[in-house]
């Protein structure tokens, strides 16, 4: 997991607000196109095309949380597998297949809501 603190309200991350509403904030590759909204050391990703997907397919997302709480509070983030159980009209619906620290806002079994530029990588599924 990555860790990241931030010593001043001047230098906290722009995804800050989705982690105090929600919890967490998953990673969008169209955030990251605006320059200082994630640490400049995260990877690339390819990212995965809706069209590409059906029910039951497995993809990889990233998902920062908030620990602690106050000035004490610092962002882990991490690499989630979700299962997708529901695809309509561009909406895409995911359980999640990772098993997470407890006292985090996911749990294995959660269901959330993904999009498009929040996929990163799509299993590669073979038979032995």
């Amino acid at each position: 997991m990555t860790i990241i603190k931030f010593p001043s309200r001047k230098n906290e991350p722009a995804f800050l607000n989705d982690i105090k509403k929600d919890g967490y904030h998953i990673y969008s590759l169209k955030n990251a196109k605006t320059p200082g909204y994630y640490p400049p050391e995260l990877p690339k990703y390819p990212g995965v095309n809706i069209k590409d997907l059906k029910i039951d397919d497995v993809i990889t997302i990233r998902v920062f949380f908030g620990i602690g709480t106050g000035k004490n509070m610092r962002i882990d983030g991490g690499h989630i597998d979700v299962k997708i159980e529901h695809i309509d009209d561009g909406e895409i619906f995911a359980v999640v297949m990772t098993k997470l620290p407890k006292g985090f806002s996911l749990e294995t079994g959660s269901s959330i809501e993904i999009y498009e530029e929040e996929m990163l990588y799509k299993a590669e599924v073979t038979e032995h």
